[in-house]
């Protein structure tokens, strides 16, 4: 048989790929159960996609609140350079924010380090801190 140039290596996996078989290579998906979680890794997956979505609130949340102060920076810079920077602050306030979440989230993740049970600690920690910050950032909406 012709192989082309791409299917030349020997690898099991190239050479189903190369002759229509990928499906063969497919990986069944695992949807866990985030109501009763029953090992360790779906406890981790759950966390995981907890934090996903505070980060998405949280997310969604920031942006409307940055549109907002650089609106209004727009309209303050008439009034003088010291009635602007509301949308700078808000950046680095937000890359602080972000150093200050990894960093305290890895505070409780030191006690299972190693362990099965740190990437969901540290999810947990980070989703709790998301969600505080987006109702902090709601706060700061007019």
């Amino acid at each position: 048989m012709n192989w082309p140039t791409k299917c030349a290596a020997p690898s099991l996996a190239v050479l189903l790929a190369c002759s229509g078989h990928a499906a063969a290579l497919a990986q069944p998906t695992f949807a866990p159960n985030c109501a009763d979680p029953f090992s360790q890794a779906e406890i981790n997956m759950c966390a995981r996609a907890d934090l996903e979505a505070a980060d998405a609130e949280m997310t969604v949340v920031y942006d409307l609140l940055l549109a907002q102060m650089q609106d209004q920076d727009r309209s303050y810079a008439e009034n003088g350079p010291e009635f602007v920077g509301a949308a700078i602050l808000l950046r680095e306030s937000k890359e602080a924010w972000d150093r200050n979440r990894r960093d305290l989230c890895a505070i409780p993740g030191l006690t299972f380090r190693g362990g099965s049970m740190r990437p969901g600690v540290v999810a947990s920690c980070m989703a709790m801190l998301a969600l505080s910050r987006a109702e902090e950032l709601r706060w700061l909406l007019e």
